[in-house]
């Protein structure tokens, strides 16, 4: 039989049809079972960093071909949608049809001030004592969570808010007494135990925090998503651990 110079064109079309195929199936296959990949991971809270490398070392110990990518997210539902990441580590979780939310562990906010401040004597801090004290914070206004979805939302209104930045820094500036921070409970206990300045909780029955692995529920998970979610759910993150430096994933 004589292949016509059409035939051998669609042979070949057809033959780099079946290999492109067999190749992104081997390509998903590697993915799902986690050999290789990308993982892409953004956190609202600062104060990750203090656990999240500990997270990491392990997840690269048991996935080293996926490649991962840790920043700071601003916007949830825009960041994921637009897949700049894969999950975004978030405490502030509204109701969406198009996300999955899987609960990390629970967490408390609590208001550090230095040991001298008039506040310091109160066994609790309400709202309004925010208003007319600097709220020293690690973002600008627009985009401090505490401030948008409490503070502004009662009327309250700081004498100011200094955006400082780095979490060390804060706790510099509310020890000299510049001001007073919001910080989780176990971010701010080893702290305590060496600087000059106390903590109080937020209200009689404290601010309860519960931190969640957020992503898009209409994509399939790669094993090695499941799994880093699964390392951040059982570690072990209390103000006993944070002032240890012994955190432990439970195996």
């Amino acid at each position: 039989m004589i292949v016509t110079e059409v035939g051998r064109q669609l042979l070949e079309t057809a033959t780099q049809v079946i290999e492109a195929v067999d190749s992104a199936e081997e390509d998903i296959s590697r993915k799902i079972s986690g050999e290789r990949g990308e993982l892409k991971v953004g956190t609202q809270c600062i104060f990750c960093y203090k656990w999240l490398p500990q997270v990491l070392h392990r997840f690269h110990h048991k996935f080293p071909g996926v490649e991962i990518e840790v920043g700071n997210s601003a916007d949830l539902s825009c960041e994921l949608e637009e897949k700049k990441y894969d999950l975004i580590i978030s405490g502030a979780v509204s109701p969406d049809g198009t996300q999955t939310s899987v609960p990390l562990f629970r967490d408390q906010l609590v208001c550090i001030m230095n040991a001298d401040h008039p506040l310091s004597t109160c066994s609790f801090i309400k709202f309004e004592d925010f208003r007319g004290n600097n709220l020293i914070s690690h973002t600008d206004k627009g985009k401090n969570r505490f401030y948008q979805q409490t503070l502004k939302v009662k009327g309250i209104e700081p004498k100011r808010i200094m955006n400082v930045g780095a979490p060390q820094a804060i706790i510099e500036m509310v020890a000299a007494g510049f001001g007073i921070s919001i910080f989780p409970r176990w971010a701010i206990a080893g702290a305590l135990k060496t600087w000059p300045i106390v903590a109080r909780p937020i209200g009689p029955r404290g601010l309860p925090l519960t931190w969640h692995a957020v992503s898009l529920g209409h994509t399939n998970t790669p094993i090695y998503q499941q799994e880093f979610i699964r390392n951040i759910s059982m570690l072990n993150v209390t103000e006993q651990t944070m002032i240890t430096g012994q955190q432990a994933i439970a195996r």
